[in-house]
């Protein structure tokens, strides 16, 4: 009786911990080293997925899912890359990416919102001014591409470094292109989709 009862609080201990450790992988954190390089994480059921400022990767977006063992997250694109953001108890800090991270505070977090929220304001003005018939219309223009990958960001402009995502597009989707750019020796597609414009990754569309 006492040695079933020990086991059972060895195995609560157990799962609370593993379980304790996948929330841990929430909300924004920010780089010990330079507290504007930064990692925000979102979860849906038991699959991860996360953002970044300032830090480039090409795995933003790709779902993820938590490795008990490793006690870490596991991304895979499914072209050769993959990375662990590996959660360390001891001292509390994820460390990924090349660099290790602490839970952001508030006012660094508010205030990067705020620098973000600014942004993203200028460049929809921008945009706007710059393309004042980007309506349904031109959706109708353009060669048809479909999109490969599953939950790809849409964005007001070619820049993973920022938080401006439009909207999403899923795996299969067909979507309008209406021109196209490289940055930093990354291809990317301008498109329409339902009467809306941004940008894709080109590593995410192809040509029907």
């Amino acid at each position: 009786m006492k040695l079933s009862y020990l086991l059972l609080s060895a195995l609560v201990v157990t799962l609370t911990a593993c379980s304790s450790d996948a929330d841990n992988f929430s909300g924004e954190w920010q780089s010990v080293n330079d507290p504007s390089r930064q990692i925000i994480f979102t979860s849906s059921g038991k699959t991860y997925s996360f953002e970044t400022r300032n830090i480039k990767t090409d795995l933003q977006g790709i779902p993820g899912t938590y490795n008990a063992k490793a006690h870490a997250l596991e991304f895979d694109n499914g072209k050769g890359d993959t990375i662990q953001l590996v959660y360390n108890a001891s001292v509390k800090h994820i460390v990924g990416l090349d660099d290790e991270f602490e839970k952001a505070s508030g006012a660094v977090a508010e205030k990067a919102e705020d620098k973000d929220s600014t942004e993203t304001a200028t460049e929809e003005i921008k945009s706007a001014e710059a393309e004042p018939s980007a309506t349904s219309t031109n959706c109708a223009k353009g060669d048809v591409l479909v999109i490969s990958g599953n939950n790809v960001r849409v964005r007001n402009e070619p820049d993973v470094t920022k938080q401006n995502i439009l909207f999403q597009v899923h795996k299969g989707y067909e979507v309008i292109h209406l021109d196209d750019k490289n940055v930093d020796g990354q291809k990317w597609y301008k498109v329409c989709y339902d009467g809306n414009i941004g940008w894709v990754s080109g590593q995410y569309a192809a040509k029907k």
